[in-house]
C-alpha cells in the first residue's frame, strides 16, 4: 500500500597406470563417443536447473506514483472496519537494475518506500488469486481509449479489485466482514464510479486464470516488504525464471535424450 513517511507506497607427479590387454576376441577400446554425449547432457540439466531458478541478485526503487493511473488522498475504504483514507490507488512506477516499469501493489497492509533501494526476486503468478490478478493484467490492463479523469478512476478501481481478490478472494466489498469493503463512513463514500468500475473487474475475473503476470517479491535486510505485480517483461532487464510448463518441458525432453543414449548404449555390440 502507498503511505508518504520516507515515502513508503502501499527488490605430485602423474602416476601412469597400465592395463593388461585383453584377448583379441573380447577386448574393446575405451567408450569416449559415448563419455562425450553423457558430459554434454549433464550440461544441458544444470543449464536447465539453473535456467528454472529465479535471480535474487536484482534491486527494486519505487520511484513514484502515476498520476495519470489512478487517485491521490480521495479515495476511502473500511480497512478491517475502520474507513481510512487511501494515500495512493493506481499504478507506480518502479526501476528494477536500471529498468523502468509500471507496476500495482498487491497486499493491502504491507508497506514499500519511495527511493528506497529493496533486493527484489520476480516470479510468476503462483497462486490462484495472484492468477486471477494476472488474467486482468493481461486482458483488462487500463489504458486506450480511456485519457483523463476516465483513466484515473479505471487505474484506482484496477487496484481496488487487485487489493479485493488477495485480501477478500474478491467478494465485492461487501460491508460487513472482509478485510476491505467500501466505506461506512457517510461523510467519506467510496468514489461510487471507482466501487462499480472495480466491482465490474472482479465480474470479468471471477473463475479466470493465467499466468501472465509478473510478481515482485520484495525484501529489505531480509525482511519481506510489499510485493508488486506488472506484466511481462520486454525491455531486455531483469525478468523472471521460466514458467513451471516450460520447465516441465524442458527436464521431459533431456529425460528423452538422456532414455534414448541409454538404450542406444545397451544395444551397442560389446
Amino acid at each position: 500500500m502507498v503511505s508518504t513517511e520516507a515515502f513508503p507506497v502501499h527488490t605430485g607427479r602423474p602416476v601412469h597406470v597400465r592395463y593388461p590387454r585383453g584377448a583379441p576376441a573380447t577386448y574393446s577400446s575405451p567408450r569416449f563417443p559415448f563419455i562425450l554425449p553423457l558430459m554434454l547432457l549433464k550440461r544441458f540439466l544444470l543449464f536447465a536447473l539453473l535456467t528454472a531458478c529465479p535471480a535474487v541478485a536484482n534491486t527494486i526503487i519505487v520511484t513514484g506514483v502515476d498520476s495519470g493511473l489512478g487517485l491521490q488522498q480521495s479515495l476511502y475504504v473500511d480497512e478491517n472496519g475502520a474507513s481510512t483514507q487511501i494515500y495512493w490507488a493506481g499504478g507506480i512506477d518502479i526501476n528494477v537494475d536500471g529498468y523502468m516499469r509500471q507496476v500495482f501493489c498487491v497486499q493491502l497492509f504491507t508497506d514499500i518506500y519511495l527511493d528506497t533501494t529493496y533486493d527484489t526476486v520476480m516470479d510468476y503468478a503462483n497462486t490462484p488469486n495472484l492468477q486471477r490478478v494476472s488474467w486482468l493484467l493481461q486482458n483488462e490492463f487500463p489504458g486506450a481509449p480511456l485519457t483523463g479523469a476516465n483513466l484515473q478512476v479505471a487505474g484506482a478501481a484496477f487496484q481496488l479489485a487487485i487489493w479485493d481478490i488477495i485480501e477478500d478472494n474478491g467478494d465485492g466489498f461487501a460491508t460487513g466482514d472482509g478485510k476491505i469493503t467500501q466505506s461506512t463512513d457517510a461523510s467519506h463514500p467510496t468514489n461510487p464510479a471507482v466501487l462499480l468500475a472495480a466491482q465490474q473487474y472482479e465480474s470479468e475475473s471471477l473463475n479466470q486464470t493465467s499466468t501472465y503476470g509478473v510478481v515482485y517479491q520484495n525484501f529489505l535486510n531480509g525482511t519481506p516488504m510489499q510485493n508488486l505485480m506488472g506484466i511481462p517483461v520486454t525491455d531486455g532487464g531483469p525478468s523472471a525464471a521460466p514458467e513451471p510448463t516450460a520447465v516441465i518441458l524442458i527436464f521431459s525432453g533431456l529425460a528423452m535424450i538422456a532414455v534414448s543414449r541409454l538404450r542406444r548404449r545397451g544395444n551397442t555390440p560389446r
